[in-house]
């Protein structure tokens, strides 16, 4: 350094850091991403050759998809003194999910499902089962069609460890919901212990009198609607209901696939439906985003579908299951709120 030289400034740690793990971002990039620009060119490629009619018949099973929520919601609440429509429970059922997915989780499914229907009339115990059977029935239909799935691929000889535990994923919940079923039927006399305990929760967070009476109703219209909903044989309506859900969200996979160029037969779709969709429940992230669309791209990959068109019809479903319905959910409370 030279008398009339100024010092020479040496980056700090801090920048030293920052800078070498943008280095190690942009190093990862380059490495993950450059032998993809083939794949991701093939699947623009593809879009661009999707049949609108069969995009429009994906769409339209979308729709009778949540028509059978609304279905199911109705069956299940039948016994209310107010009845409403099915397109009515298919948009309590879409703004409820909505609710849930922005952070309520299932608690915020079910307490909105439960909050609307009282406003519109219907009892304790009925708006209750409206607002959890239909997530039991939802999350046991795709228990079932995991578990079918997962025997595809067992006579397929495509299993693995990351498919078994998948599979031990579907019995514990498909067990675990008919175990707490069976709890509620032949424990009554823990039912309103165990119901008084939350009402008297709920009311130190909300800072108000908690009321037994109320509770006691609540408990008795509950296993009223109960016993109308399992031991009178009024399941058939709700499970019919979740079959009808889930069978037209799967003929939307299917219309894509056949809009793709590339229809799949009955075992494949099932072999790589049920268990991504109940990965994406059972998680914390926000609607399974990421879970989803990653298993099942995988899955259906292993069963022989080409990457670029598995990418992009799974691209599409998730952009018809969910994303739309839940901008229309969002968009669907304050009518809900003020249709009282």
């Amino acid at each position: 350094m030279t008398a009339n030289s100024e010092p020479v400034t040496l980056p700090t740690r801090t920048k030293v850091r920052r800078y070498f793990f943008l280095l190690i971002v942009l190093g990862l990039s380059v490495y993950f991403l450059l032998p993809r620009f083939a794949q991701i060119q093939h699947a623009l490629e593809v879009a661009s050759t999707l049949k609108i009619p069969l995009l429009a018949l994906a769409l339209g099973a979308q729709i009778l998809s949540y028509l059978g929520s609304g279905y199911l919601l109705r069956a299940v609440v039948r016994l209310a003194a107010k009845p409403f429509s099915i397109v009515e429970g298919a948009l309590l059922t879409a703004g409820a999910n909505s609710v849930g997915t922005l952070g309520g989780g299932v608690l915020g499914t079910a307490g909105m499902t439960y909050l609307w229907l009282r406003q519109r009339g219907v009892d304790a115990g009925p708006a209750g089962l409206g607002g959890w059977i239909p997530i039991f029935l939802n999350d046991a239909t795709l228990s079932i069609i995991s578990l079918l799935g997962l025997l595809t691929l067992m006579v397929l000889n495509k299993f693995s460890s990351i498919l078994a535990a998948a599979l031990v994923l579907a019995v514990l919940t498909l067990g675990g919901g008919m175990a707490a079923l069976l709890w509620s039927l032949t424990h009554r006399e823990k039912l309103m212990p165990l119901a008084t305990a939350i009402s008297n929760f709920v009311a130190r967070l909300r800072r108000k009198a908690r009321d037994p009476r109320a509770t006691e109703v609540a408990v008795e219209r509950l296993l009223e609607a109960w016993d109308a909903l399992v031991l009178q044989g009024g399941w058939r309506g709700p499970a019919a209901g979740a079959a009808l859900n889930t069978g037209f969200d799967m003929l939307t996979l299917a219309f894509l696939f056949l809009s793709a160029g590339h229809g799949v037969n009955l075992l494949v779709l099932v072999a790589g439906y049920g268990v991504p969709q109940l990965l994406g429940k059972l998680t914390v992230i926000l609607g399974g985003i990421g879970v989803v669309e990653t298993t099942m791209v995988g899955l259906y990959g292993i069963l022989g579908v080409p990457t670029a068109i598995s990418v992009v019809v799974v691209l599409v479903y998730r952009l018809f299951s969910f994303w739309l319905p839940t901008l229309a959910g969002i968009a669907l409370v304050p009518y809900l709120e003020n249709r009282k």
